[in-house]
């Protein structure tokens, strides 16, 4: 910690004690990057910082119902990338009441649910919104319009037949 150094140079001012200061503060930092190389931290899924609210886009595709496979992937990309697409594949689930973790876990999952909305066009946000868990939205959204669903696709057809 380089504050007690620096009161010591504050208390006892001369160019002796500068120049060894400074060789003590960057002795310090050469050994903290050292240490930080050698040292790599885990992020877990349930750390959130300040960039993480519910308010931003996670992505700039936004699901119309037609783009399903793509606004899929690009969410899937955006969620890895922060250690979170456990929380809607299953892979992290709701711990017991018992848990420490049922807290950090509503959290985490709430903050997905605002992310995952704030990709929905807003027409189609209506029918979504009463979910409050995360799994629960990817799986409904992933049945009413992932193109491999047969049942869809015919629907879809027939809604084009309506049309013309």
């Amino acid at each position: 910690m380089i504050f007690p150094h620096i009161l010591l140079w504050y208390q006892s001012y001369n160019k002796t004690n500068l120049k060894v200061l400074l060789s003590v503060i960057m002795a310090e930092a050469g050994s903290n990057q050292s240490a930080g190389s050698s040292v790599r931290r885990t992020i877990s899924p349930y750390d959130i910082t300040s960039n993480d609210n519910p308010g931003i886009l996670i992505t700039q595709v936004q699901l119309r119902g037609e783009n399903y496979d793509e606004w899929a992937r690009f969410v899937k990309t955006a969620l890895r990338a922060r250690k979170k697409f456990g929380f809607v594949d299953g892979t992290i689930s709701q711990p017991t009441i018992e848990s420490g973790d049922l807290e950090d876990w509503w959290t985490t999952n709430s903050l997905l649910v605002s992310w995952i909305m704030n990709t929905i066009e807003p027409s189609l946000q209506t029918s979504i919104s009463h979910m409050e868990v995360v799994q629960d939205i990817w799986q409904d959204i992933r049945e009413r319009f992932s193109i491999v669903n047969g049942p869809r696709i015919q629907q879809l057809k027939a809604e084009l037949v309506e049309c013309k």
